[in-house]
């Protein structure tokens, strides 16, 4: 029977041990026999009254010789058959701890693949393997590169052990993505290293990580030191990059869907749904924290038109290309959503009224300052209106700051358009802000 590589058929000891019994029985048989024989010439002798005559007593000694041969033979094969039976319970021991350690190994990497399944995101994933693969490969030092995006660039998700990992690198640096199949570098051989790893001295290991056909990850081991990773730290590594390829693309797909239901197609902004849930969070926190909130309501001025004098094709350009300008100017913890037709909400939270029109201001300038093309063709200038509202001071609720700021954006189309207003504005003045320094369109 073979397990994992492994040969566990009973050693040659065992062969030999099973022709060694028939051989002492026979032995000890024989030497018997010629003792009762010696005893047996001696004792009628000496029944009969009569003196050992020369010939019994050579047939004695005969006999007596023969035993003590006999004897000799007897114990070399007894030291033999020891000397076997330690090498074969060495044998034995060593397959036994051998086995010991793949089920130990198939424990850890079933535990693994458990917690894996479980994980919603990269950063999860990252956390259970940090603490599995240093156990799994002891004495080796590692990392993991995943490809989190469409591009060919990959990334360090995790490191361990004393090696010194490039934050990223191309996937045209490492031999194994290049080849498709796992790349070993011996300082004493030939080989080339790779050059994400740079000038090396130690034994390196580059495994990639297929899912569905493409590869989007690679697992990178290194043991310190001019000795050469073992075929067992090989075979692991190869089993290792299997269930690992499984984990990366089932997050891969996750957040694919989590994507395609939270994100707009068209601008890649957030949509909607998105919207509601992340500014309900924001407005809760803003309460426990007392840091103000602000939204800022856009609107391409004149879209209909636009649409109806350059086709659809020109107005998706034109949502992409203000969609970039959202982008461009708002922070991490920014929310830049599409909210409906040409309608765009951005949320910026611990904002206060002042900061928001700044914002609000350079993303006017910019969007009135766009090169937009479509099939080669330079498309017309456009320009957006813009709305502020500000929690706490123009409500609590998420309905009503949404309100405040539609209603604000109305009143900055209904002044003239490519402006700001605000919705907390003195009596009297309905445009808070116009625009700065520029020409009218």
């Amino acid at each position: 029977m073979r397990v994992s590589g492994l040969d566990t058929r009973d050693p040659p000891a065992r062969s030999v041990d099973r022709t060694r019994g028939p051989l002492l029985v026979g032995t000890f048989a024989a030497c018997g026999a010629l003792v009762v024989l010696a005893a047996g010439l001696l004792v009628l002798r000496f029944d009969d009254g009569v003196a050992a005559g020369p010939g019994s007593l050579r047939w004695a000694s005969v006999a007596l010789n023969a035993l003590f041969g006999l004897s000799i033979l007897l114990t070399a094969l007894l030291g033999l058959q020891y000397v076997g039976r330690r090498r074969y319970e060495s044998a034995l021991e060593k397959i036994i701890r051998r086995q010991s350690r793949l089920l130990q190994e198939i424990a850890a990497m079933s535990t693994m693949m458990e917690l894996l399944q479980t994980c919603h995101t990269q950063a999860e994933a990252n956390t259970v393997i940090q603490g599995a693969l240093p156990k799994l490969l002891p004495g080796v030092a590692g990392a993991l590169y995943v490809s989190r995006h469409d591009d060919t660039a990959l990334e360090l998700q995790v490191g361990w052990g004393s090696i010194s990992a490039a934050p990223s690198f191309a996937a045209e640096d490492c031999w194994a993505l290049r080849r498709g199949q796992l790349h070993l570098y011996d300082p004493a051989s030939a080989g080339a290293v790779c050059r994400h790893v740079g000038e090396c001295q130690d034994g390196c290991l580059c495994v990639p990580l297929v899912s569905q056909g493409e590869t989007r990850a690679v697992l990178h081991l290194r043991r310190a030191g001019p000795e050469s990773l073992s075929d067992d730290v090989q075979r692991l590594a190869s089993a290792l990059a299997e269930q690992l390829s499984l984990a990366v693309g089932n997050l891969r797909l996750q957040e694919t869907l989590r994507s395609s239901s939270e994100r707009d197609p068209l601008t890649d902004l957030y949509n909607r749904r998105h919207l509601e849930i992340s500014l309900q969070r924001e407005l809760a926190r803003a309460q426990r924290h007392g840091f103000p909130v602000s939204l800022i309501m856009l609107d391409v001025d004149h879209f209909k038109a636009f649409n109806d004098t350059n086709g659809h094709d020109a107005g998706d350009e034109v949502l992409r290309n203000v969609a970039h300008v959202l982008k461009r100017h708002t922070r991490v913890e920014d929310v830049a959503c599409r909210y409906g037709g040409e309608e765009f909400l951005i949320v910026l939270p611990a904002c206060s009224m002042e900061d928001a029109y700044s914002k609000a201001e350079a993303i006017r300038e910019a969007i009135a300052q766009l090169h937009v093309f479509s099939r080669g063709t330079a498309l017309p200038r456009v320009t957006a209106s813009l709305g502020i509202a500000c929690y706490p001071e123009d409500g609590e609720r998420m309905e009503h700051l949404i309100g405040e700021a539609d209603s604000a954006l109305y009143r900055a189309k209904s002044t003239g358009r490519d402006r700001i207003a605000a919705s907390n504005a003195p009596p009297g003045d309905i445009v808070l802000f116009e625009p700065r320094n520029r020409e009218s369109a």
